[in-house]
């Protein structure tokens, strides 16, 4: 397995990706919003790619320069494939190049019930779980990572 930048021609294995997630983590009227989010991308989004060359996840971040916060968006992992590691592997590489990046002192996601234990187990917090929020049964969970403490106000004489 490897790690590696998403391009275009990866779009149609990223949305197979996408399909065998459904119903489960997704609603099939999303689709057309990850399909719009791949030909827009707002920032890096990675794939990973197995031995014999097929995606088998993806899933990237987006940073908000105004809040210094980054967003992890559209991560999933093919569905055969859950609990194998291979979401671990896409998180941390998304975590890492967050934190390279050096701009966001927070992540912040919102994913579903099904998810949550996941990401807390990386140290992500609960801050908000909207019953019913994404569709029926499908509960809406919005996590918090803080990275760093935001820098304190510069003092006043400047130092």
């Amino acid at each position: 397995m490897h790690v590696r930048d998403y391009t275009p021609d990866d779009r149609d294995a990223c949305l197979a990706v996408f399909d065998s997630n459904v119903p489960d983590f997704f609603i099939a009227p999303e689709r057309e919003d990850f399909a719009a989010f791949l030909d827009a991308l707002p920032g890096p989004y990675l794939v990973v790619v197995d031995d014999d060359g097929c995606i088998v996840a993806c899933g990237g971040h987006a940073v908000v320069p105004e809040t210094a916060t980054a967003d992890l968006c559209w991560g999933m992992v093919a569905r055969p494939l859950h609990d194998t590691g291979i979401g671990l592997l896409l998180s941390e590489q998304r975590l890492r190049r967050i934190a390279e990046d050096g701009t966001a002192s927070a992540v912040s996601l919102n994913t579903s019930q099904h998810t949550r234990g996941f990401y807390e187990r990386l140290g992500f917090h609960a801050e908000r779980v909207t019953p019913d929020g994404f569709a029926p049964g499908l509960d809406r969970v919005d996590m918090r990572l803080v990275l760093r403490e935001q820098d304190d106000v510069v003092a006043s004489d400047g130092s």
